[in-house]
């Protein structure tokens, strides 16, 4: 009997060692799938967060800061972890982000510092915190295999050992039921967390390339405006630079009709171009190419506007009989512009008779005779008088005083000086031409029929003596003229 009772817990102890055996294959086998799936998942997660830091690369401070959430940028100090749940900046998606980012950073241990805190160290951290339930787990298996081997050795101890290593087993399922609904609590809440940052890095990225072609479209719309602008102020500056011309390379108009005995004729300019009587022409031949040096045939003077493309004038000075005046010749006034006043301004002491006294008024009625106008003056005894501005076409400044007393006058007047190169700056700053008052006498000396000069800038009338033939009648105004007409021309000024 004692035999047959020792057999039946033989039997006992091997079918509770084989059942062991079979849970523990079991066990084994669970937690091989277990680990297989963790692995993949973990896999996953781990390429999604690699994806993560890859569109985050051309981000600006933002971006930099989403680089140090994902681990790649600089690592946060323990005061900027902290600043990030207390401080709020203008961009509310990205206070969203911040807050977020504290709030899964809790995940991580007290031991753990905030420059170690970031997404991709967090799955790390939680596989790790697996791996230490599964040592704990592995223990409490090794645990059972002591209790399996000592229920081997100590037979008659088996029940004990049965009981203590299936109390640690139900220890051990009780632990890893618990890490189970842990892990797949926190499982979840990564998942959530991850496609939350995922929208919200979408939702970023789409803002910024918004952004970006809005900026874009903004800088080729400027772009385009600039260079409007810069070709408008380039064609503006060329044809304000052609108006200013004191070299006067464009015609102006020509003579549509020669009237017999040559004293008379008829220009291509009237009422539409405001031309009005006084006005004086120089006449060039009509191929002439170098309209700035070529010879005056004649001055005429516009004694009639017929209409609004004609008027008539008189011929101040007899032409040579070797180059008379022809139908189709060419005119021009240096004092004269289509419908608007030639204005001129003059500055110091100005003498055109040499007595070593200002002509400053003598100088007004012989631009006003021209067809011009006297806008601005500049002297020392009065200052500055009328208007200096961009319209004005000439700039005229009188010549250094040649007495002794005017000379001594002009070295002690350092505001008159300052005052003169002041208005040369304004003048270059505007535009307006500056010549020497020789210059301008020269321009006006080329309307007198007493005088045939070239057109040159740089030409002085007295120095050409007039040009007549011995036979030549002189001027026959009045034999050629009807009545009313030679009462208008009596009336006119001698040039």
């Amino acid at each position: 009997m004692a035999a047959r009772g020792d057999d039946s817990v033989i039997r006992g102890s091997l079918i509770t060692c084989m059942i062991l055996l079979v849970l523990s294959m079991a066990a084994n086998f669970f937690f091989y799938r277990w680990g297989n799936i963790k692995s993949t998942e973990y896999e996953t997660a781990k390429s999604q967060l690699d994806n993560a830091r890859g569109s985050l690369a051309g981000l600006t401070s933002q971006t930099e800061l989403m680089k140090s959430m994902l681990g790649s940028g600089e690592k946060l100090s323990e005061e900027a972890f902290t600043s990030l749940s207390q401080n709020a900046g203008s961009d509310p998606d990205m206070d969203a982000i911040e807050k977020r980012f504290v709030q899964d950073m809790t995940y991580f241990g007290p031991e753990v510092d905030a420059s170690s805190r970031n997404y991709p160290d967090l799955p790390e951290y939680l596989v790790n915190a697996i791996r230490d339930r599964n040592v704990q787990f592995g223990q409490a298996v090794q645990e059972a295999k002591a209790v399996r081997a000592q229920a081997d050795s100590d037979v008659q101890n088996a029940k004990q050992a049965q009981n203590e290593a299936e109390k640690n087993r139900d220890n051990a399922n009780v632990k890893l039921d618990q890490a189970t609904v842990s892990f797949t609590e926190d499982r979840t809440k990564m998942k959530k967390s991850g496609e939350e940052l995922k929208d919200q890095l979408n939702k970023t990225v789409q803002d910024s390339r918004k952004e970006l072609k809005r900026a874009s479209d903004e800088k080729g719309k400027l772009v385009a405006d600039a260079t409007n602008l810069k070709s408008t102020i380039e064609n503006q500056r060329r044809e304000l630079s052609d108006l200013r011309s004191d070299k006067f390379e464009n015609v102006q108009g020509e003579l549509t009709h020669v009237i017999e005995g040559g004293d008379l004729v008829i220009i291509s300019l009237g009422s539409s171009d405001a031309l009005r009587a006084g006005v004086q022409f120089g006449v060039i031949a009509a191929d002439s190419i170098n309209i700035q040096e070529a010879p005056l045939k004649a001055t005429i003077e516009v004694v009639k506007v017929v209409n609004a493309n004609s008027s008539q004038c008189r011929v101040l000075g007899n032409p040579s009989y070797r180059n008379p005046l022809i139908q189709g010749d060419k005119i021009y006034s240096p004092f004269w512009a289509p419908g608007r006043k030639v204005r001129i301004a003059l500055a110091g002491d100005i003498d055109i008779d040499n007595d070593d006294r200002s002509d400053i008024e003598q100088l007004r009625s012989m631009i006003a005779l021209a067809g011009a106008e006297v806008a601005f003056v500049l002297t020392r005894e009065t200052g500055r008088e009328g208007e200096f501005d961009a319209n004005v076409r000439f700039l005229v400044i009188g010549e250094k005083p040649t007495s002794e007393a005017d000379a001594n006058a002009s070295a002690g007047d350092d505001q008159f000086a300052k005052d003169l190169g002041e208005l040369k700056r304004e003048a270059i700053e505007k535009g307006v031409t500056v010549i020497p008052a020789w210059k301008l006498l020269a321009y006006l000396k080329t309307i007198d029929d007493s005088v045939t000069t070239p057109l040159g800038s740089a030409v002085r009338g007295e120095d050409f003596a007039p040009e007549r033939m011995p036979d030549s009648p002189g001027r026959r105004i009045g034999s050629v003229l009807p009545e009313l007409y030679r009462k208008q021309v009596e009336g006119q000024p001698k040039p």
